[in-house]
């Protein structure tokens, strides 16, 4: 419960960190309906207001856009539905995966001579907790997920997102898994 309380005071508290999106409606004219609940929206509208919020923050900072990778979106759905399915909201998996583990499974890492990976996680209902705008403030409210946002050297992304909230067990939030990779074949 602790746990769950400081998520919530770091979400809240990162409500001032970012400014304000033009929005109504549950809408933002650039990156679609990142304010509306999950239940209001299609997993591919969830998708893609994730990624439009990234890369808007990379690109206020200079940083160059994310590239779609198949692979590392196979990754990111598969975790997203293993943490609602056994309740557990983890970078490790019920059986131990680790983000790069999972990566490697879906072949994002075949012949990569070196690489990097690095995994954003978030859950929540409704337009304050399970929103997109409401997971990527909560993000870019934590030193470690924010670095990975702002990560150059990071160029390819996968976005998953399942029904459901391992935190409270209820199926009228979603889950969200963002990975981030960089790779030299």
């Amino acid at each position: 419960m602790r746990s769950l309380k400081l998520t919530c005071a770091m979400l809240l508290a990162s409500f001032a960190l970012l400014p304000a999106v033009a929005h109504g409606e549950g809408r933002s004219s650039r990156c679609g309906h990142v304010y509306q609940a999950p239940g209001f929206s299609t997993d591919h509208q969830l998708r893609t207001s994730i990624l439009c919020l990234v890369n808007a923050a990379r690109e206020r900072h200079g940083i160059h856009p994310l590239d779609f990778n198949p692979a590392l979106r196979q990754s990111a759905t598969a975790h997203s539905r293993s943490m609602v399915r056994s309740g557990l909201f983890s970078h490790y998996g019920p059986s131990g995966s680790t983000p790069t583990t999972r990566v490697a499974n879906a072949g994002y890492l075949a012949r990569a001579s070196t690489y990097r990976i690095a995994e954003n996680i978030g859950a929540g209902e409704g337009r304050t907790f399970g929103s997109p705008m409401a997971v990527f403030q909560l993000w870019m409210g934590s030193s470690g997920h924010r670095a990975n946002v702002l990560d150059g050297g990071l160029r390819d992304f996968g976005v998953g997102v399942a029904r459901g909230d391992p935190l409270t067990g209820s199926n009228g939030g979603a889950t969200y898994t963002l990975v981030f990779g960089a790779r030299r074949r």
